[in-house]
């Protein structure tokens, strides 16, 4: 067995795999299009494999960013499109991927890593525990707002918009560092639908996004721009049947009080399964910003907050933000 990256031909049959093993039911699009930067070949040195024969019989993805956070800009890894072909099932394969990842990426020093399953009781035995929080607001019920302010309306998001978007996107106190061109292939997936909302000179103040291929469906998943304006947006969404929830995480929370008091229904959950992969370094980062006593750095619920039994937010030491374009 040989466990590491893949070679072109390899990847092409990790990417089959993958679209075979974990696509929704009735997926219009391919999984490299619902996740491009990381099942990107940019990111292909970010995918590990299980070779048998020279085949990829079991693979998985994770991408490395910078996270703007409380506590300054953090590495963090997500993994994702775990995957194992039905006839290697029960072997541990998918556990020894992720032991290497987790390996290689401590190696690297990255001190958090963050996966999303809908099996999470298989991966808490591998020392992923469920951390993060952010808030699902429904908007079915919502009174709407008052409409644009005068001089502002709205229309639907073209290719031309991405510097700007991205530059509103950038005002979030908490967000993934994307990289250049990051923001063209988020906004531009197939499964995507954007609203912008432009002033004079159709100069772009607001945006907000529609699902993300197969996955987020009828969800917004990345808002931007002053609430004034991503308000009637959100109302724009709702009205056009775009979506029916929108994604508010920390350093949000005003949008969601905000709908809150028009009459949404807001959920806290946990954000995904988290690992420490390097607690003395975690230390480090919360110790620069002022943090640290009393803290346990191998607990992510301890540094991320959770979601208690009550569904109230409890807060950790710091402050970290995964938008639904970043998540993996």
């Amino acid at each position: 067995m040989n466990i590491g990256p893949l070679d072109p031909a390899q990847f092409h049959d990790y990417l089959t795999l993958v679209d075979q093993e974990i696509r929704p039911a009735g997926a219009q699009t391919h999984s490299w299009e619902d996740f491009p930067l990381i099942l990107g070949q940019g990111n292909r040195a970010g995918v590990f494999g299980i070779l048998e024969d020279d085949k990829v019989v079991a693979g998985a993805a994770c991408l490395v960013r910078q996270f703007q956070t409380s506590c300054g800009a953090v590495p963090v890894a997500g993994i994702g499109c775990v995957v194992t072909r039905p006839d290697r099932r029960g072997r541990g394969l998918s556990r020894d991927l992720q032991t290497a990842m987790i390996a290689s990426l401590s190696s690297a020093n990255v001190p958090l890593v963050v996966l999303w399953t809908d099996q999470p009781e298989t991966y808490t035995g591998r020392g992923f525990r469920p951390a993060g929080w952010e808030f699902h607001v429904d908007l079915q019920n919502v009174a709407a707002a008052n409409g644009f302010p005068s001089g502002f309306s709205c229309r639907p998001y073209a290719d031309k918009d991405a510097d700007a978007v991205s530059s509103l996107y950038g005002r979030h106190p908490y967000r993934t560092i994307r990289n250049p061109g990051d923001a063209a292939q988020l906004y531009g997936m197939p499964g995507t639908t954007g609203l912008v909302a432009v002033g004079q000179g159709d100069q772009v103040v607001a945006a907000a996004f529609c699902g993300k291929g197969a996955d987020f469906v009828k969800y917004v998943c990345e808002w931007s721009g002053p609430h004034g304006l991503v308000l009637p947006l959100l109302d724009e969404v709702r009205e056009r049947d775009l979506a029916r929830h929108v994604l508010v995480p920390p350093g949000g929370q005003a949008l969601a009080d905000s709908l809150a008091r028009r009459g949404a229904v807001v959920t806290a959950r946990t954000t995904g399964l988290w690992v420490m992969t390097q607690p003395e370094q975690l230390s480090r980062y919360l110790q620069g910003s002022g943090h640290g006593g009393g803290i346990d750095p191998t607990d992510p619920a301890s540094i991320l907050g959770t979601v208690g039994p009550d569904g109230v937010v409890v807060p950790g030491a710091l402050d970290l933000a995964v938008w639904g374009f970043d998540s993996v």
